[in-house]
């Protein structure tokens, strides 16, 4: 057994070959019953055509002379033939003109059949011409079963099966013995790679048994790990330093203060990894204030540089505020560089976004596609739910027939509420989402809290909902006080 691990991979695959003759063998056993089957089928019509030329002969002066007696004598004499079922003869004008059944109560023939063989399940007939004088007078129809078939096909399976044990039972001593040299280590290789994918611990190592191409194969894998541990520490801390860096990047580009009189205003941003793909924006205007709220697909590096694009636009479009009122007209614009820009780095993205304009008298215009829009009313405790309409931004490049404008007016007491879908679709272990009714009882729950609270309270307790985050988590409130 030790020479035989120390074999080279070839050698060891020709032995397993060698094994593979046991398939061999049930598929010769396969092919010789399938062609037993067919060869019996071919002997069995070929007796019975051979039987009815015989009938034929005898039976042609009988049907000549119209003598009925003669020709049910004729047939008779297949009694001596137990596989035949039936016969039957019919005149030249297809009228039935002798019978013979194996049973009393045999299958009835039926109208006179085409010249020619035919074949089924239980069944072999022919059907050919009775000629007398080289004239046709009539035509005779012999049927017989198939039950010795069956019977040979029972025994043949017998056989088979036999030899299928007794191959299987050799195979399994064989490979029992052989699959250990080649099995063994190779499986050992395979669990460590998995350990290693899993818990990416780069300190395991995989003893060797052999030296054959297998133990040079896991001389080349610890090596790797080794090389592998070393190159990830560098990338971790590297990696650790660049996001860093754009974390703080990305967060310090979010606005820190929404200071706005007669509102209380405040945004959260929770990302599921180091860089978020959620946008929220707060722009003070003459007589109000504009504010974002938007999600790019997706999360990561290439999410958070779109987001950081986004927000350029939207902080360029708010210096413009005196040529566009319009929050319709602000997404068709803020659409348009979008879609060019995401076209230009060859992107698959897009993202929703509602932009809301906030006048001093509690009107809030907005448009956009993305989450529902909630209002809390301190009037009646209740919750309104209003859909924002309309396309997703970097789809197309206008969008401008798609998207209008929409308002609200909050009374004092009142709670409009944006969030990003990665707040409602926070799973929990057992796969439930956080969902919108949850949501609005929170909202419910901490309406007469400051802004900050309600959102930051509320994040925590999606974030919490969720365990490990797989969207980034965002919120902004807008309090008439």
């Amino acid at each position: 057994m030790a020479r035989f691990r120390d074999l080279s991979i070839r050698s060891k695959l020709m032995t397993r070959f060698m094994l593979t003759s046991l398939a061999a063998l049930l598929l010769t056993v396969g092919a010789l019953t399938w062609y037993d089957r067919a060869t019996f089928r071919e002997e069995v019509l070929r007796d019975v055509e051979t039987l009815a030329g015989i009938l034929g002969e005898n039976a042609s002066s009988s049907v000549a002379f119209n003598d009925h007696r003669q020709a049910e004598a004729t047939l008779a004499a297949l009694r001596a033939q137990p596989q035949i079922t039936g016969a039957a003869i019919y005149d030249s004008k297809g009228a039935l003109f002798a019978t013979y059944a194996r049973a009393k109560h045999g299958d009835k023939p039926g109208p006179q059949p085409r010249d020619g063989t035919w074949i089924d399940a239980q069944h072999i007939g022919v059907a050919r011409p009775i000629l007398f004088s080289g004239a046709r007078v009539g035509t005779l129809t012999v049927r017989s079963d198939l039950s010795e078939m069956a019977v040979r096909r029972a025994r043949t399976l017998q056989i088979a099966g036999g030899i299928y044990v007794a191959a299987a039972f050799v195979a399994l001593l064989l490979a029992s013995v052989f699959q250990r040299a080649i099995s063994r280590p190779i499986h050992r290789l395979l669990r460590a790679e998995k350990r290693v994918s899993r818990e990416k611990d780069y300190t395991l190592r995989v003893e060797k048994e052999a030296n054959d191409e297998i133990g040079l194969l896991i001389d080349g894998f610890n090596e790797m790990l080794a090389e592998i541990r070393a190159r990830d520490a560098e990338i971790l801390a590297r990696h650790d330093q660049e996001m860093a860096l754009a974390r703080s990047i990305q967060t310090s580009v979010l606005p820190r203060t929404f200071e706005l009189p007669g509102y209380d205003i405040s945004a959260v941003m929770l990302p599921a990894e180091e860089v978020g793909g959620d946008f929220y924006e707060f722009r003070r205007t003459n007589g109000g204030a504009w504010i974002g709220v938007g999600d790019v697909t997706g999360h990561g590096v290439t999410s958070g540089l779109i987001m950081m694009m986004a927000q350029s636009m939207f902080t360029m479009l708010c210096e413009q505020n005196g040529h566009y009122q319009s929050p319709a007209k602000f997404v068709s614009l803020l659409n348009r560089a979008m879609f060019y820009n995401l076209k230009r780095l060859g992107q698959e993205k897009f993202m929703t976004m509602v932009v809301a304009r906030i006048e001093n008298d509690g009107r809030i215009v907005y448009a956009g596609a993305h989450t529902d829009l909630l209002i809390y009313r301190s009037e009646n405790g209740t919750i309104e739910r209003l859909p924002t309409d309309g396309l997703w931004l970097g789809i197309s490049d206008d969008v401008e027939h798609l998207t209008t404008d929409r308002s609200i007016t909050l009374n004092r007491g009142d709670v409009a509420l944006l969030h990003t879908d990665g707040v409602t679709e926070s799973r929990n272990a057992a796969g439930e989402c956080y969902d919108m009714h949850r949501l609005t009882d929170d909202l419910k729950k901490h309406h007469d809290k400051p802004a900050a609270a309600i959102v930051t309270t509320i994040a925590a307790s999606a974030w919490q909902w969720a365990g490990t985050p797989k969207d980034d988590v965002s919120l902004m409130a807008v309090k008439r006080s």
